[in-house]
């Protein structure tokens, strides 16, 4: 039939997460995303228009994710414990792969002087949201802080997942990463108990 998707675009769209995933924006070609997907590059361009477009719609659907999944480890323990968790997963999740593929927002980020406004707010409101939640489990926590003071803290520790991911590019292994972040978890904690 002329003009139905003969393909499952839940699928194409992870597929595509990967190879954005893999080697970013603005390296990833249609023809690898033809190449990953099964489909070929003409129907990827008459279903989504462009490389962009195809992006935007694998980093909304990987922020969805990756937000719901914070949420759910941030949701219980004391601050240590719910940040410990946290960090936990993202160097997991950044050293994952063969080779590990590192972290999709920071690359992005790293990339957005060169890619368009969509994209950098795309990875901003990220960004913002994911300090929300961090916020509101470091509030929520038994132990927790005022909202002002989370709200504080959230940044910084958004900031230091970024840190992570460069470091992580940079060659340092998954045990140095977790190392670096039980330094910081420890330091966040005792600053806050003196």
């Amino acid at each position: 039939m002329v003009g139905v998707r003969q393909f499952d675009e839940q699928e194409v769209i992870a597929l595509a997460l990967d190879v954005f995933w893999r080697k970013g924006l603005n390296d990833a070609t249609m023809q690898d995303l033809a190449e990953a997907t099964g489909v070929q590059r003409g129907s990827l361009y008459n279903a989504y228009g462009d490389k962009e477009a195809i992006f935007l719609r694998a980093f909304d659907r990987y922020a969805a994710d990756f937000l719901a999944s914070v949420e759910n480890l941030l949701a219980e323990g004391d601050v240590a414990e719910r940040l410990t968790k946290f960090f936990d997963s993202a160097v997991v999740n950044m050293t994952g792969g063969s080779p590990p593929r590192g972290c999709l927002t920071t690359r992005t980020a790293l990339n957005a002087g060169i890619s368009s406004e969509a994209v950098r707010e795309r990875v901003q409101d990220l960004l913002g949201k994911l300090e929300q939640v961090v916020a509101r489990a470091i509030t929520a926590a038994p132990d927790g802080r005022s909202a002002a003071a989370a709200h504080r803290l959230a940044r910084v520790v958004v900031t230091f997942t970024r840190g992570l991911a460069v470091m992580e590019r940079a060659g340092y292994s998954r045990k140095q990463l977790r190392e670096s972040a039980a330094t910081f978890v420890d330091a966040l904690v005792q600053g806050e108990s003196s």
